[in-house]
């Protein structure tokens, strides 16, 4: 009984650092979506750098790692 209770509480804690680390990677490649829907367009050439600089570091996905061996990810939990 001991047994099953610990998996489940180890499966449960695994499970939220996983969608923790799906959500922050959902939300990192929202925010060069969202500049690029900005009316980037209507600003002065600096301000576009910043745009440009914005939308190109978010094309890179944010992920949180275990020891920099797996992302975790709901991908990296199911597996």
């Amino acid at each position: 009984m001991k047994a099953i209770v610990f998996y489940t509480a180890a499966t449960v804690e695994a499970f939220v650092f996983c969608f923790c680390g799906e959500y922050l990677s959902a939300k990192s490649k929202m925010i060069g979506d969202a500049a690029y829907k900005s009316f980037w367009y209507d600003l002065n050439p600096n301000q576009n750098k910043y745009i440009l600089f914005v939308i190109l570091r978010s094309q890179r996905r944010l992920t949180i790692t275990a020891g920099k061996m797996m992302d975790l990810s709901l991908e990296g939990f199911t597996s």
